[in-house]
């Protein structure tokens, strides 16, 4: 109990950073945590800018490997390669934030193996050894996830309830940038050659990695500060509460239904950008640069709408309600994506994506920020390494089907499957957000729909020692 005390006095002193009274030293200014913020906004830009280069530069690919076979099913080979290991390691690499290494040794050892994975990457496709940039990309995605937990466990340690979405938000937003400037820039630097356009992203993982540093200096100078005014007044010294991965068993319902819904919405969109580029070209007919283009639309979107959702979303509250609206949001794109396909009428792909575009950032908002009112604070990095693997459970199992189908049907079923298979996934997301809904008023008088106000009372209340999950 005396431990839990005083982890509720250290949560409630990095919070306090956000008020805006007069303090002596520069860690207790208002603007403090948002300088963090700015470097946790870097952590992953370098793996979101890379993550996305094969289906940014797909045909690209297919004539740099020429005389060489490079396949649709090749393509999403490497994203599965991807997604297969953070089916475990993203789970596992939450217990390591959480229990083994802390959020700064696991953060630096993730953005590492991302690193590490890139040049492997990149010396592969230089040298055209399709094997070996399917190892790159596992090794990526040994990292890969694992810093995202790292990532959103720095977000929540920052900030609280009242300025958690908004927190998010920019997070997202900043990731999205790393992404849409990709789709945009590598194909450009295609034209320099393909190995050109694949290294430049590895010096966008050096660029993250040096970040790491960064939040790790600013993180320990924040702690040691808090530390030290809780020794001031009395409390007694910080000792890190008991984790165990036993503890997940304890994890409420409500945290179940969420990583289930992410992974189904997520489906929806991430799995779709991986094909999108080839569906726009073979179905509607659009030069692969223009396609790729068109994709580079939701992510370019999603940097100002993130963090605008974000702030709506303190405010205003109605989390799941915005969640699923943006599920109804992706059927309909989905809907529209297949009348194009089965030729029944023609949306310009530029509506269709700033929709995609839209209700991505709408559910990205609302759904990142839930977790730390579910689960404790103690276990947070397990809670979000959970989600993140049965995310990439979800896309590596989806990838591989859809991989399997576009490699045994013929045009235009080949893509017309995948189509309904979005649609089905970002249904099911909307079905699991109601339900999420009833269990949620319920159990809480229903707080995840609540104003970051409310939910940061409810935050206080769920880590103080008397509260039962």
């Amino acid at each position: 109990a005396n431990r839990r005390s005083t982890m509720m006095k250290r949560v409630e002193e990095r919070e306090s950073l956000l008020d805006f009274d007069d303090k002596p030293n520069v860690i207790w200014s208002p603007k403090y945590p948002y300088f963090v913020l700015f470097f946790i906004c870097w952590l992953t830009f370098g793996s979101y800018w890379v993550y996305d280069t094969p289906g940014a530069i797909q045909k690209q690919l297919e004539e740099w490997f020429y005389p060489q076979k490079y396949t649709d099913n090749m393509n999403i080979a490497l994203y599965s390669a991807y997604s297969y290991p953070n089916v475990i390691l993203a789970f596992f690499g939450g217990y390591i934030v959480d229990k083994v290494t802390g959020i700064r040794v696991g953060a630096a050892l993730f953005c590492g193996l991302i690193l590490i994975g890139q040049t492997i990457f990149s010396v592969a496709i230089m040298f055209k050894i399709y094997w070996l940039a399917v190892v790159g990309r596992f090794v990526f995605g040994l990292g890969g996830e694992s810093l995202t937990v790292a990532q959103n466990s720095f977000t929540a340690r920052w900030f609280g309830g009242k300025e958690l979405a908004f927190a998010f938000g920019l997070v997202v937003s900043f990731s999205r940038i790393g992404t849409s400037v990709n789709f945009l820039v590598t194909p450009y630097f295609t034209k320099m050659g393909v190995p050109f356009s694949v290294w430049f992203g590895t010096e966008m993982c050096l660029l993250s990695f040096m970040a790491v540093g960064f939040v790790g200096l600013l993180d320990w100078y924040g702690d040691a500060a808090v530390q030290r005014r809780l020794e001031r007044e009395g409390a007694q010294p910080d000792e890190e509460p008991e984790v165990s991965l036993s503890q997940i068993r304890f994890f409420p319902l409500q945290s179940w239904i969420i990583f289930l819904n992410c992974s189904f919405f997520y489906i929806s969109v991430l799995t779709f950008y991986s094909v999108a580029s080839v569906i726009l070209t073979e179905v509607a007919g659009y030069d692969p640069a223009v396609a790729t283009n068109y994709i580079a639309i939701p992510n370019f979107v999603a940097i100002i709408a993130s963090p605008t959702f974000g702030y709506v979303l303190d405010k205003t509250g109605r989390s799941l309600i915005w969640m699923a609206l943006a599920g109804c949001m992706q059927v309909l794109a989905h809907l529209a994506i297949l009348a194009i396909a089965l030729g029944w009428f023609t949306i310009h792909p530029i509506a269709i994506m700033f929709w995609i575009g839209v209700g991505y950032s709408m559910y990205a908002s609302a759904i990142w920020p839930t977790l730390p009112f579910v689960i404790k604070s103690e276990m947070l990095g397990t809670g979000y390494g959970t989600m993140t693997a049965i995310q990439n459970a979800g896309l590596a199992i989806f990838s591989s089907i859809i991989g399997v189908v576009m490699k045994d049907f013929e045009a235009p079923t080949k893509y017309i499957i995948p189509i309904m298979i979005f649609i089905g996934c970002a249904g099911v997301s909307v079905v699991l957000t109601v339900i999420l809904f009833i269990i949620d008023k319920a159990r809480t008088g229903g707080v995840l729909n609540a104003t970051g106000d409310i939910k940061g009372a409810y935050k206080d209340r769920l880590n103080s020692p008397d509260h039962q999950a």
